[in-house]
């Protein structure tokens, strides 16, 4: 398959993606979750710590998608 070929197979399969995968992440935490996720961005905690700590509570995520949400280029509607 040619390099063409399997970016093209990629974007599709990404565009068929199931939205943001922080907001899939936030909406399936409980709401005392939430508001701890909340008020560590309010006190500027870094990404990479409040994702170590969802690992360490056995979620699975990434910083890529926290800081994509953060920045709004994520598939969040605008």
């Amino acid at each position: 398959m040619a390099l063409s070929d399997t970016l093209d197979e990629f974007a599709k399969r990404s565009r068929k993606s199931s939205g943001c995968a922080y907001m899939n992440l936030y909406s399936s935490l409980s709401k005392e979750d939430q508001k701890a996720i909340d008020k560590a961005w309010e006190k500027g905690i870094p990404v990479s710590l409040i994702v170590k700590a969802l690992r360490q509570e056995g979620h699975k995520t990434s910083q890529d998608s926290f800081r994509a949400h953060r920045k709004g280029e994520c598939p969040c509607p605008k």
